[in-house]
């Protein structure tokens, strides 16, 4: 079908007049139909406090360019016709003679439960949960690995709390209640391919780091309190979504981002790669360590935070000073990566020779293995004791 653009920022295409949206001399030109004109601006002014318009708005300009069109998929029954898929949504065009015709848009309900921001209220026997648009509370958490919502609004509190005790207990946050940004990362392959995506920035990230992207440009517009509380897989997420809105931001919303903390729990990525962004958006780390499970193959070898959690304390010691971080000294921060590295192979877990017993070694490795399943990661396991409850429960099965 021909096109034919007109002087007035118009076009005519498919026996429809269109209306331009994207700015001119700024990549493809993308027009929506006149007659939904009125409905993209009230998105545009939406998009001023809602983090839900305001993704939706930066993907439908993204298609001035060929990297929002690379993420879209191509109808084999009409190769002019393209679908952007959303995080609980998708955007319909046909791109013709350099110009992008944007037809269906927006976000659709599901039996699934899309990722997004919720708000828990921990009053009664069970975790409520409510979407909303924007943070209300102090504490948010960006979880994980879970079955669903459910499971991680449970679990979530215990995480907030060893990262901001004495001050915040689950207690307290059956009274203030508590944020969270829900990925739906699931378990299995596909969950390690979209934090393989995420931790690479491949092809800009997911759709849900995209979309957290959104919620932290808006929270850099105000000037408060914010503690984040990252959880396993959420950390790529995070990481990848600081990486697409520190693009967008001033100086000043910058500086407005130092009033927000950083908790990292049981991370499967690497924490000095997560925690560069962390400074780069001048965010602060919470008063507690990191909490990483030691016997965790996933989160001290395979992610190299073996090294990596030393690096990150000895940085909030710095930063901090050992009359703000609690419950941890050089010391400590030492103990813990000696321990790490006797994992390596100066300790039981190494290949059994003349000094170590093959009973030793076989016991040893046994109980390694056996502390990697079971879901460790939905757990605190930072000591003897957290490890060997584990184990016997896991054995008990």
């Amino acid at each position: 079908m021909k096109v034919t653009l007109q002087p007035n920022g118009c076009a005519l295409y498919a026996g429809r007049e269109w209306q331009l949206i994207s700015q001119p001399g700024q990549g493809m030109r993308v027009f929506v139909e006149k007659n939904r004109h009125s409905a993209f601006n009230q998105l545009k002014n939406k998009a001023r406090s809602n983090y839900n318009a305001l993704y939706l708005y930066s993907q439908l300009m993204s298609l001035n360019n060929r990297h929002g069109m690379l993420r879209s998929l191509v109808s084999r029954a009409k190769m002019q016709q393209m679908r952007l898929q959303l995080e609980g949504g998708s955007i319909n065009y046909n791109v013709v003679d350099g110009c992008v015709f944007i037809g269906e848009f927006g976000f659709f309900g599901g039996k699934n439960v899309s990722a997004g921001l919720f708000q828990v209220d921990l009053q009664s026997n069970r975790p409520t949960t409510k979407t909303v648009h924007t943070i209300a509370t102090r504490h948010i958490a960006i979880n994980g690995a879970f079955d669903d919502i459910n499971a991680a609004a449970t679990h979530l509190p215990r995480f907030i709390e060893r990262g901001y005790k004495p001050e915040t207990t689950q207690n307290t946050l059956k009274t203030t209640g508590y944020s969270i940004f829900y990925n739906n990362c699931g378990e299995g392959i596909t969950s390690d391919m979209r934090q393989f995506v995420d931790t690479s920035s491949v092809g800009g990230g997911t759709q849900t780091a995209n979309k957290l992207a959104q919620l932290i440009k808006l929270e850099a517009k105000k000037d408060k309190e914010v503690y984040w509380t990252l959880h396993e897989k959420g950390h790529a997420v995070f990481k990848q979504a600081l990486h697409i809105a520190l693009q967008d931001l001033s100086s000043m919303e910058k500086s407005r981002l130092s009033k927000h903390k950083v908790f990292y729990a049981n991370p499967t990525m690497n924490l000095n790669l997560i925690d560069s962004y962390r400074k780069k958006a001048g965010m602060q780390l919470a008063p507690q360590p990191s909490l990483l499970n030691n016997t965790s193959l996933e989160q001290t070898w395979v992610t190299g935070n073996f090294l990596s959690e030393s690096i990150v304390s000895y940085r909030q010691l710095k930063e901090q000073g050992e009359n703000g971080l609690r419950n941890v000294t050089a010391g400590n921060i030492a103990s813990n990566a000696l321990t790490r590295l006797g994992m390596l192979g100066i300790g039981s877990y190494a290949v059994p020779a003349m000094g170590v017993g093959v009973a030793g070694w076989a016991v040893a490795w046994g109980t390694l293995v056996a502390s990697n399943l079971g879901r460790p990661n939905q757990k605190i396991m930072e000591n003897g004791a957290d490890f060997f409850n584990h184990l016997f429960n896991r054995i008990s099965k």
